[in-house]
């Protein structure tokens, strides 16, 4: 099983915009990725411009293929003028 942390971070301006991005496409990875097991974006109560998601896959296969899906690569696509940085990954593999 892999876990993976994705921070990213809105321009001053697109934190709504940025918010609603992560609700739609967490919907669609729920609605057709098997392999993903969890996937969650939460928003920071220090810093609101700051999207967290909480992601759980089942294998390297399901990841590879969560980044492949025409969804997640449009969001993608919008990068640039959504965030005020790259986003920040940290991929986990659980102890026990």
């Amino acid at each position: 099983m892999i876990t993976l942390i994705a921070k990213l971070k809105a321009k001053p301006g697109k934190e709504s915009l940025l918010a609603e991005e992560s609700k739609k496409i967490a919907q669609k990875v729920r609605e057709n990725e098997k392999g993903c097991l969890m996937y969650i974006p939460h928003v920071s109560v220090e810093n609101p411009a700051e999207i967290v998601f909480v992601e759980k896959y089942a294998d390297q296969e399901a990841l590879d293929a969560h980044f492949k899906t025409p969804y997640f690569k449009a969001l993608a696509e919008k990068f640039g003028e959504l965030l005020d940085e790259e986003p920040e990954l940290k991929t986990l593999k659980e102890l026990i």
